[in-house]
Parts: C-alpha cells; structure tokens; sequence
C-alpha cells in the first residue's frame, strides 16, 4: 500500500515539474541569453553575453565589482560583462539579472577565482658580467606579490658581492598582487671562476609558513686570467686605467711594454733587482687624472715586483670617502708609494704587510681625519718620508666654525697635537728623513719631550762625533732631547699652531734645512684655532743670529750674504 502511495506521489511531482517548465519556457518564448554561467580569473577581464528578445528588458547586478552594459535593449544585442580584478584569496560570485517584459527573469552566475598568496619574480636566473664601471654594476628585477616578503642572498661559501635595497611593496589592494621592482649593486669578479649567488625572497608576516620562498639564481662571469708575466703584467695596467677611469693618454697597446709612459720595467743591470724573473717585469708605473669612487682595482696585486706605484689627482675628492682596500699590501716589493689626491678615509688592517717594504709614503691631499694609527716606527722600521700635505676637504680660517661641516663629513685632517699620541709618535720616529703636514688643520702647542720619558734620549758626543766635529756641540753640551734626528725635511706651515716653539725644533741640526720662516713659522694667515685665538708663535726667533751663535760652523753655509756687483 506504501509503496503505491510513493509512485502515485512521485508521479504528481514530476508532471507537476513538467507543467512548470512548460509554463516557464511559454512565459520566456522570444527570449534568451546565450550563457547561463561565465567565470574570471582573478585579474577580471571582459566577456560579451548574446541577449535575443523581441520585447525590451532590463538589466542588473548584484555585486558591485561586476558591470553590464548596455542596461537595457530591445531584440537581439551584445552586452559588454566587465569584472575587476580580485582583493581576495577566495573565489566570489555574483549574478547578472536580465527582466523581459512581461517575461520571467533570467539569470547568469558569474565566479571569479581569488588570488593565492603568492611572490613570483620576473627571471629565476639572471647572470651578469665579472666587471663595469661602478654606476653600471648593479641590475634591477621584478617581483610581483601580494604578500611582504624579505631578501636573503646566500653567497655559497664565498665572500659578499651582492647587496640590495631595502624591500618596500605597496600591499594596499588586499590580495591583488602588486609590482615591485628591486635593486641589487654587485662587486666585481677578481677571481678568474664564475661565482653564484642565490637571492631568496621570504615572505613574511601572518600566513608567512603557506607561502614558498622564490629563488633566484645570479650568475656572474668570471674574470680575465691574469698570468705571472710580463703580459699578465700589461693586462693588469690596461685594467686598471679602465676602472680608474683614467683620462691621460691611453697607452698604445700595440706597442713593446717599456715605451709606455710612466712605466717603467726591471733590467738585468739594477743592482736592486728583486730577483732574476722580474727582468722585464714592471718596476713603476704612475696614474694621473682619474674618476674613481672605489679603491685602487684589484689588479694592481698582480704587479708582482712593482716598486713605485703613484696615483694621483682625482676628480671632486672632497666628497669623497673611500676606504684603500687590502689588495695593494700583497705587493711585497714596494717601496714608494704616493697616492695623492684619491679620496681615501683610511687605510686597511693589513696596510702594515708593507712596513717590510716600504721607504716613501705620500698620502697628501686625501680626506683623513686623523693620522692613521699603525704609522709607527715598529710597523715601518724603513720608512724614511711620510707626507699628509693639504689634507683638507674645505677651506676654512676660523676652527670655531668645525662643527658646521659634520654634515660634509668633516673638515679633513683636524688634530690638536698637543694631545694627539699618533702626532706624537711620529715625532719619536728616528729614521725618519721626511714629515711634511703643510696646509692641514693641526692645532695646539708642539709637544715638547724630556729626557728619560718616552724612550727619549739626550744628544751625545758620539752624535757630535758622527756629525763631524764640533758643529753640533751645542746639543751635547746642553743634553738637548734628541727628537727626529735625522728629519732634513719638516714642514708645518699653514696650519693653526700656536704657543711656544720648543728647543729640540729651534737648536735642530737641521733646522736651517727646513726653511723654517717659510715652512715652520708661518702658519695659516688670519687663522683662528677652536678656542677663537689668533694662530702664531710666542717665541718665534726675528733672526737666525742665536741659532748661529750656538751652531758657528752653520753661519757660513747658511746665512745670507750681500752680493756686491761692480758695474
């Protein structure tokens, strides 16, 4: 009995449904859309509905992120569906409601996926040349992403090359992915094997964990092989001159290696000679005119015997703030070494490699702001010449006003020598032949030393000795201290010393070889110290006369004589 009752009521709905369909399909006759569901991707796009009528109808949505036109029509007509790109994860879905007249209502779905969290860069490789110049060593890539994300680089075991900017992406659309365009800056390769590095880009913040890093793979060329030779020698200094952006004369490289200007090379006759295979190799080369931010290039270390090595004279120095790489302190051979003019705010750790070495050293005109530390006679036993001429970045008379170029990194090389130990040290330098600080901003009292404290010895009559008779008798005499005996060249001028002249300076044996009214006494003209006192000294001598009464066998060879021509 159940069981008819069941099939009598199933057969009532069916024909229930069937009458409906009907009715709907007679109510909608003359009417159609030619898509009942349409879907999107999450960057939305546009898709075209064919409506066929023959009466008028309307038009309408339910999502605002959805549009239809036209809103209205009469027969049969296209109708432009438009959707926006997503702000979600998830998928969303709206209706396109289209009302006939006199008709039922017709409706097309419309879904549209969301974004998934997501970091995906332009290239997952990118490779790159060993060397260029510094304001082309750097390459841009873009990321787009719709979730924060940070930037780690493994360098695979080798030194640091690559840096990047800080990461700022604009995520104020919700989920819809945004373009990032990172910048990385690279070091040149000096070793002659391709090196890699992997940049990954970690995403961050909440949901971090359900998002995979991407990976990119940078490639960098290796550098030029640079052999233990006379060519290896030539390759270095064309290399050099390319990234100094030297502006001299280039030399012609089609000719033989010692015609080049301001090279010179090692001969089997120089009795100095390193070792029997540096004949032919380069023994001095000068640089001149160059454009440079960087350190001098690393090929310079391939110069196995260089000797000399000058560089000077580059461009806007004073804003400028170079740190003088290491590579340089591999030259085991050198003993001159003048850079002038560079830029250069410090010296490397490993500077002190070439105290074995090294008898000339020029530093003028770079930017220090103090004497460097490990210039002392136990780091550079055979150092006779030292110079720090004109180590300032800006011009200046009045010391008070210092502060006002902190923002400018300084005014160069400002020392009080009264206080500063490093000054003092170089004073104690025995074997020192040279000092020259002309044109600084050395300030305060010359240290005066005493007999017995610092290691300071008095002269002795085995000075005189060696001096050559009793020239010099005086400073036994009279124990003076003996302070930079051996310096026949000093100069101090146009700074802003004061105060009183010590008497190891004034009864120097030397004394009269320093020009002193030139290169001692005159300090910088109308020039104020940073207690605002007017620089001079209190007991600078108006003649010579004393120092010739003490030192009677000098009178002769340095005092000035009128000449007396007849006509």
């Amino acid at each position: 009995m159940i069981n008819k009752l069941y099939k009598i009521a199933l057969g009532l709905v069916v024909c229930i449904s069937f009458v409906a369909c009907n009715d709907d399909e007679e109510k909608n006759a003359g009417f159609s859309v030619d898509k009942s569901e349409i879907t999107f991707a999450a960057e939305g796009g546009a898709d075209v509905l064919l409506v066929e009528s023959d009466a008028t109808w309307t038009v309408s949505v339910t999502e605002p992120w959805l549009s239809v036109s036209p809103a209205s029509g009469t027969g049969t007509m296209a109708c432009n569906v438009v959707v926006d790109s997503s702000l979600v994860n998830d998928m969303r879905t709206a209706s396109i409601r289209f009302v006939p007249a006199a008709r039922t209502a017709v409706n097309v779905t419309v879904n549209q996926m969301g974004y998934g969290k997501m970091i995906v860069p332009l290239s997952n490789e990118i490779k790159i040349e060993s060397s260029a110049k510094l304001e082309e060593r750097y390459f841009e890539t873009t990321v787009t992403t719709n979730v924060p994300f940070g930037v780690e680089i493994d360098f695979l075991g080798a030194e640091e090359w690559l840096t990047s900017e800080s990461v700022s992406v604009e995520l104020d659309k919700g989920a819809r992915p945004r373009t990032a365009k990172l910048r990385f800056d690279w070091k040149m390769n000096t070793v002659p094997q391709e090196r890699v590095a992997e940049i990954r880009l970690v995403p961050q913040g909440e949901g971090a964990e359900s998002v995979e890093p991407a990976v990119i793979t940078v490639c960098q060329k290796p550098a030029l092989k640079i052999e233990d030779n006379r060519a290896g020698d030539s390759i270095a200094l064309v290399v050099m001159y390319e990234r100094m952006n030297c502006w001299s004369d280039a030399w012609d490289t089609s000719e033989n290696l010692q015609y080049w200007e301001g090279v010179e090379l090692w001969e089997a006759s120089d009795e100095d000679l390193p070792a029997p295979e540096a004949v032919g190799r380069v023994r001095a080369v000068q640089y001149s005119f160059l454009n440079t931010k960087e350190t001098i290039p690393s090929e310079v270390r391939h110069l196995k015997y260089l000797e000399s090595l000058a560089i000077s004279s580059n461009v806007n120095t004073m804003l400028l703030n170079i740190e003088l790489g290491s590579e340089i302190c591999e030259l085991e051979h050198l003993k001159y070494l003048t850079l002038f003019s560079y830029g250069i705010v410090s010296l490397p750790d490993d500077f002190v490699k070439l105290g074995k070495s090294l008898v000339a050293l020029d530093l003028s005109a770079n930017n220090f702001a103090e004497i460097p530390a490990m210039l002392t006679q136990e780091n550079f036993p055979k150092l006779k010449s030292l110079s720090f001429v004109a180590s300032r970045r800006w011009q200046t008379t009045d010391l008070r006003k210092k502060d006002e170029y902190k923002d400018k990194d300084g005014l160069g090389l400002h020392v009080n020598v009264t206080t500063d130990n490093a000054f003092r040290r170089l004073l104690l330098w025995e074997n020192l032949e040279e000092l020259a600080f002309s044109n600084c901003y050395l300030e305060g009292v010359i240290p005066d030393f005493k007999v017995g404290e610092e290691g300071v010895v008095a002269y002795t009559q085995k000075d005189v000795d060696a001096w050559g008779g009793d020239t010099i008798q005086y400073l036994a005499d009279n124990a003076l201290p003996k302070i930079l005996p051996n310096c026949t060249i000093l100069r101090l001028n146009l700074n802003f010393l004061n105060g009183n002249l010590p008497d190891w300076l004034l009864y120097h044996p030397h004394f009269m070889d320093w020009a002193p009214d030139l290169l001692i006494f005159n300090q910088q003209e109308k020039g104020l110290n940073s207690a605002g006192e007017a620089v001079r000294f209190d007991n600078e001598p108006k003649t010579f006369d004393y120092y010739y009464d003490v030192f009677p066998g000098t009178r002769e060879k340095y005092e000035l004589k009128d000449e007396i021509t007849e006509e």
